[in-house]
Order: structure tokens, then C-alpha cells, then sequence
């Protein structure tokens, strides 16, 4: 989605806010303002790592086993 379009589309959206709801958002938006942009790396080196360590990855149901294992264990001592 274009920068422009996202925009316009958050102004679109504005329109449906009470008085409170505008308010809040405009102290997240002077929030974003004053905080540091982070550095966000290029698609190509998360790539790049995510393939470089594809066999360290697991799924949810692998870590969910693994944490209930290491709750048990401690339960155990």
C-alpha cells in the first residue's frame, strides 16, 4: 500500500471517532513523533538470516511441548 493511500485511508477513518478517540490519538501520534525511529533491516537480510537458521526454527506446538517438559522438570526437583 502507498504511503499516500494509507493516509488517506486513516483520514477516512478519523471521521467515525468522538471527541475522546481523536484526543488519544493525537498524543500516540506527538508520542511517534519524538520517538527514535528504529532501523528496520532490508527484506533480503531477514531472508537471509531466517534461511541461515531455518533448522533452529520451530513451530509453536514444539515450543509449547518444550516449555511443559521444562515445567515439569522443575516441578520435579
Amino acid at each position: 500500500m502507498m504511503n499516500g493511500q494509507l493516509q488517506q485511508q486513516i483520514v477516512e477513518h478519523l471521521q467515525y471517532l468522538n471527541m475522546f478517540q481523536l484526543a488519544e490519538i493525537f498524543d500516540f501520534v506527538r508520542f511517534l513523533e519524538h520517538k527514535p525511529r528504529e532501523m528496520v533491516p532490508a527484506p533480503d537480510v531477514i531472508d537471509t538470516l531466517c534461511g541461515k537458521y531455518a533448522h533452529r526454527l520451530s513451530s509453536s506446538e514444539e515450543f509449547a511441548r518444550r516449555k511443559q517438559e521444562e515445567i515439569r522438570l522443575e516441578e520435579a526437583k
